[in-house]
């Protein structure tokens, strides 16, 4: 019998396994794909890193601590290597993030969030903003600008591999191809039924502990034991689109104009449905491709095992280049819409909690008694890779029943983290009826 055992190897998953292996716990880690990641919530080679927020904001604080413990992950791979193989590098490009706020959106938040960090950022507005950074607003319009190491992108592909090469290394396994179809507890230990994607052959696993990390297929996989969490989590589909600049007008951009676009990027703008943008990285003739989409223009998902291969509608196209070629207008780039090409367009998916704050907690059974030995780390809402090793050491002290860091920013992390959504259903309604 397995003693822990942590379904989806993503970026949580494979964050809380290395944790757990990192404490020297014989840890397996089932992933559905092959060693190459090729789907799932965390695709790509960039995600927006941030970390703005005063010293009490749980999202800071998860945001610093996973800089703290990549840098762990890179130094026990270095061990014992001169030619330091491994560096921070491959995982953060540091770049200034721009956020954009309306003057009552800032107003409203510039206590709770900025009031106390002064050194981290500046914010500018009117003439000022385009004397500071370069960018013309509207008259409404406030541009916050954080400058922090290791605040601009995260890759999560890579932050991956080397987190696998970890768990490998400290003795941890991960079996590929290996898909769970059914979780069922029995007296003192979980069953679990998979399926080899490449040979069909299935198998049944008896473990003592579990994690699922398995992002939008979460749902699905506890529909037997914990039924409820089909009312706690909803998956969503939120397209993105890959831009580039037509290549010959990009030739003729300026340096400073060049340099513009650079300075610019990632940008988070909270006016109308959040528009992001950030670097994916540059193409052969030195253009940037650039990853745009709407953070909370999000839609419902028929079939989760085919929305990877949906293209996103012409509609939702429309909508990003539109969004793109107006952000670039705040740069006083001015480009036609046949010089912005489409590189790619695909469906990136969230798993969405009814507050959109995470999960990292322990969960209740379908009668509503909370088990410690699962546990789930799910609902990111688009936000988890940029905490994603601070949500695996939470995790792994969870399942392992530990105290974790005696402070007063873990323990509000933990709560914020444990407590939102599943305790709306630690009551039993009138009728007897759990769900």
């Amino acid at each position: 019998m397995e003693k822990i055992l942590v379904i989806g190897g993503g970026l949580m998953g494979s964050s809380v396994a290395w944790k757990l292996a990192e404490q020297g716990e014989k840890v397996l880690l089932l992933e559905q794909q092959g060693k190459k990641y090729r789907n799932g919530s965390s695709l790509g080679s960039a995600r927006i890193s941030r970390s703005l927020g005063p010293k009490k904001d749980v999202f800071s604080f998860v945001h610093n601590r996973t800089v703290k413990e990549v840098e762990s992950l890179i130094h026990f791979l270095n061990k014992d290597k001169p030619a330091k193989k491994h560096k921070m590098e491959d995982i953060y490009s540091t770049s200034p993030v721009s956020y954009i706020y309306t003057r009552d959106q800032y107003a409203a938040i510039n206590k709770l969030r900025y009031k106390k960090q002064r050194r981290d950022y500046r914010r500018a507005s009117g003439n000022s903003a385009f004397r500071k950074f370069g960018v013309t607003l509207e008259p409404n319009q406030v541009l916050v600008r954080e400058n922090r190491k290791y605040s601009g992108t995260i890759n999560p592909v890579e932050l991956i591999k080397k987190l696998r090469l970890g768990i490998d290394k400290k003795g941890g396994k991960i079996s590929f191809n290996t898909k769970v179809t059914s979780l069922i507890k029995k007296d003192d230990f979980f069953e679990l039924e998979t399926l080899n994607i490449k040979t069909n052959k299935t198998k049944t696993i008896q473990v003592k502990k579990v994690v699922v990390a398995a992002g939008a297929y979460t749902v699905a996989l506890l529909k037997d034991f914990a039924p409820y969490m089909n009312r706690v989590i909803t998956p969503k589909r939120v397209f993105v689109s890959h831009f580039k600049i037509a290549d010959e007008r990009y030739k003729r951009l300026s340096e400073a104009e060049k340099k513009s676009i650079l300075a610019a990027q990632p940008v988070f703008s909270q006016i109308g449905k959040e528009y992001f943008s950030l670097i994916e990285k540059i193409d052969k003739n030195g253009s940037p491709i650039i990853k745009a989409g709407g953070h909370q223009i999000r839609r419902n998902i028929i079939d989760i095992n085919t929305v990877w291969d949906i293209e996103p509608r012409k509609k939702e196209v429309k909508w990003i280049r539109k969004q793109f070629r107006k952000y670039f207008e705040m740069l006083e780039i001015y480009l036609k819409k046949k010089e912005i090409k489409l590189v790619e367009g695909y469906n990136c998916v969230y798993s969405e909690t009814r507050n959109q704050v995470p999960l990292v907690t322990n969960i209740q059974n379908r009668y509503g008694s909370l088990d410690r030995n699962i546990v789930l780390i799910g609902g990111m809402s688009g936000v988890g890779a940029k905490g994603c090793l601070a949500y695996g050491w939470i995790g792994a002290n969870l399942i392992l029943g530990k105290q974790g860091e005696d402070t007063k920013i873990y323990r509000k992390a933990a709560k914020a983290f444990g407590n939102p959504s599943v305790r709306l259903y630690t009551r039993r309604p009138r009728r007897g009826r759990l769900f």
